[in-house]
């Protein structure tokens, strides 16, 4: 049986996904779901809880990492689709070496023409490197398409 694991660092986010999820079981497939909180995720096989935090620099997002690379390897992935800033971050990194396709929804990035400074120095260069362990990186507006296809040399889709 192939898997998909869908990562986001809150499992409200699952709803967004729940069309996919469905999509997925419909072929065949185990969807499972891995977010921080516990509320109910539907369309899903298994829903993981993994305390990611939203800030980059909380110290939870390691042993969230730890718990991710520990569930990506017993479970041996086909696809691991992520969203959210950190549940991207943690799931791309999480997923190196594991064989699995690894896909990012950008939901926009934090850096944007206009957006302060501290946003292009903080979050420009993580996206950037993390381009390398990105197999498909969906966007949703031309600007994030423009910097991943140009940027990060990535076949991004809009």
């Amino acid at each position: 049986m192939r898997k998909i694991l869908f990562v986001s660092n809150t499992a409200n986010f699952a709803k967004f996904n729940r069309p996919f999820m469905r999509w997925f079981k419909s072929q065949g497939w185990r969807v499972d779901y891995a977010s921080a909180g516990e509320e109910t995720v539907l369309d899903c096989d298994n829903h993981y809880t993994v305390d990611m935090a939203r800030m980059p620099f909380n110290l939870k997002n390691i042993k969230a990492y730890k718990i991710l690379k520990s569930l990506i390897q017993e479970n041996r992935y086909d696809i691991i689709h992520c969203h959210t800033p950190m549940g991207g971050c943690l799931a791309r990194l999480a997923g190196q070496g594991s064989g699995a396709k690894i896909i990012y929804t950008a939901h926009g990035f934090h850096f944007f023409k206009g957006a302060p400074l501290l946003n292009w120095l903080i979050y420009y260069p993580v996206e950037k490197y993390l381009a390398r362990f990105t197999d498909c990186l969906i966007t949703i507006n031309e600007e994030d398409y423009e910097i991943a296809h140009k940027k990060f040399k990535l076949h991004a889709a809009v």
